[in-house]
């Protein structure tokens, strides 16, 4: 089972995930670099994070200790494409 953050500001992104993610998935949801860290700083169930947003990857990078593992997409990726983006990390 994997616990995917998405922070975007596009709100279809998370419903185009859920319609090709692989059973057992957990989806959280924020918006911005604050909602992203508070939700960071409130769960210890994150193994990626998924953003289309190049300063809230900047802001992981610098506030949040270790390596968690970041997925930055272009916006208005396809679901499928950013799935493969993920799941090129492995089991992360």
């Amino acid at each position: 089972m994997r616990h995917l953050l998405v922070s975007s500001g596009d709100e279809g992104l998370v419903d185009r995930l859920r319609t090709v993610l692989p059973p057992g998935s957990v989806l959280f949801t924020a918006r911005g670099v604050d909602d992203t860290l508070e939700r960071l700083g409130r769960s210890s169930r994150v193994d990626v994070v998924v953003t289309d947003d190049p300063e809230v990857e900047a802001a992981i990078r610098e506030e949040v200790p270790g390596t968690l593992p970041v997925v930055l997409l272009p916006a208005g990726v396809k679901a499928a494409d950013a799935v493969r983006a993920i799941a090129a990390l492995g089991d992360a």
